[in-house]
């Protein structure tokens, strides 16, 4: 696998870097990009459908690369890895999501990348601030089976709560789904999912809600319940919301977190990244700190004793960890990459896909999800 990287803030830096990167006869065939809603991106489409590239994309909260020539977090810029695969062994493409349900898009997704490969191995990205992560996996799943290999993000838009987008070198989609399929004969893709968040306050009750719309906790408005437990003001949600999820109690499963990423004034309703069923049991959580670091360290490494060997690694981390953390959020990055020293690729999202090791995928708020890709002899 022939692979170089890059990062840039403007088209003329996009044009600048392909020159560097192709005048020794590199030719890519794909290419995944995070880049942030300030650029053109449908320009950034276009240059690639120029060049016949396939261009697996979305936009970012904060992007991030880290290879031997740059080690770099970036807001409002984009980073880009060049791929030089074997014809045949990978897919790419974009499922609109404006007139159907999460779940369906999933539906359509798996079903796709199933008739792809026998055995395929996917990435899955998302866009649109309603689009219930959750329901999404349990589509694919639907198709392919709880064991399906799936990790992925929900994309991000500068923590502007607008319109992120995900994106082809054909165009741009602000409700629907990616997928780039790889053929498991030919390719190993494994990854974890970790976070380190922990719960806060006294157990509480969602008592009426709507796939990933609540409406009411312990029965009072879901809107009015997170003002008043976290002393904010109303404006101040959804972002403040992202830092403050509601870890979800599963029976019998890991529990999950779920951020706020809407908000429904008029019906005091809260819109979370994943569905949050009514009668679920959930807490408040939130960050402990640098501990988190330490956790993510940890588990990295373990993975990294049973997964040495990757080409490249890919990385969907919650904006909520860049606001927890700050600067420091590099040392849990330069950590992963110093252990396989290999090109690390990802962006800061509203949302992750991706499982623990030898678990089924789930949808995921405030994780810290990589995954590992290797072409195989």
């Amino acid at each position: 696998m022939n692979i170089k990287t890059f990062q840039t803030d403007s088209i003329a830096g996009l044009h600048r870097e392909w020159s560097n990167h192709t005048t020794d006869g590199f030719s890519p065939v794909a290419a995944i990009v995070f880049a942030s809603v300030s650029l053109p991106l449908q320009e950034v489409c276009a240059f690639f459908e120029e060049r016949s590239v396939r261009v697996f994309g979305a936009s970012t909260c904060g992007e991030f690369l880290y290879d031997d020539r740059v080690q770099v977090i970036s807001d409002g810029a984009m980073v880009c890895l060049l791929l030089d695969l074997k014809p045949g062994t990978f897919g790419i493409k974009m499922f609109g999501g404006a007139d159907i349900t999460s779940r369906d898009l999933g539906k359509q997704s798996g079903a796709w990348a199933g008739q792809q490969f026998a055995d395929p191995l996917i990435l899955v990205m998302a866009s649109g601030l309603n689009t219930d992560g959750e329901q999404l996996v349990r589509g694919i799943q639907e198709v392919l089976g709880e064991q399906a290999i799936l990790f992925g993000g929900l994309a991000g838009d500068d923590a502007r709560f607008v319109q992120p987008v995900v994106f082809t070198e054909q165009g741009l989609d602000p409700k629907g789904s990616i997928v780039m399929v790889f053929d498991g004969s030919h390719y190993r893709l494994e990854g974890i999912a970790t976070s380190g968040w922990v719960s806060i306050g006294a157990d509480k009750v969602v008592t009426s809600s709507e796939g990933n719309i609540v409406y009411t906790i312990d029965n009072e408005p879901a809107l009015d319940v997170y003002r008043e437990y976290l002393n904010i003001r109303e404006e101040e949600l959804p972002e403040i919301g992202v830092e403050y999820p509601l870890l979800l109690k599963k029976k019998g499963m890991r529990d999950v977190l779920r951020a706020v990423t809407n908000v429904d004034r008029e019906k005091k309703a809260l819109i979370f990244a994943g569905s949050v069923p009514a009668g679920s049991v959930v807490t408040f959580s939130s960050s402990p700190g640098f501990e988190i670091i330490e956790t993510t360290v940890a588990e990295v490494a373990s993975f990294h004793e049973i997964h040495r060997d990757a080409d490249i690694l890919i990385l969907f981390s919650c904006m909520a960890r860049h606001n927890a953390l700050g600067p420091t959020i590099s040392e849990e990055i330069s950590d992963a990459w110093k252990r396989w020293n290999r090109p690390l690729i990802g962006f800061f999202t509203y949302g992750e896909i991706g499982s623990h090791p030898n678990e089924s995928c789930d949808f995921h708020n405030e994780t810290f999800t990589m995954v590992a890709l290797k072409e195989l002899d």
